[in-house]
């Protein structure tokens, strides 16, 4: 409930809750791609050694920041009711 001067307002939200489980789990799943991408390229020794460390560095920041959005996509799943 928002309140504004003397007026409030009720905002009820109400959601498609099988198109969000579906948008949620092809993001998840696109993330899961993402991820293994990442996981190639930082375990083929040819790219590491070879590469610049800021390069290798990005890519390491690339892999935590998909995990870390996976983490929080499978959160929302679990909490949309079934």
């Amino acid at each position: 409930m928002a309140i504004v001067g003397t007026a409030r307002l009720v905002l009820k939200v109400e959601i498609d809750v099988a198109a969000e489980r579906e948008r949620l789990s092809k993001e998840v799943d696109r993330l899961t791609a993402e991820v293994g991408k990442c996981n190639a390229k930082l375990k083929n020794e040819s790219f590491v050694s070879k590469a610049p460390p800021p390069v290798v560095e990005q890519e390491r920041k690339r892999l935590a920041e998909y995990e870390t959005t996976i983490e929080k996509l499978q959160a929302q799943l679990l909490q949309l009711p079934a």
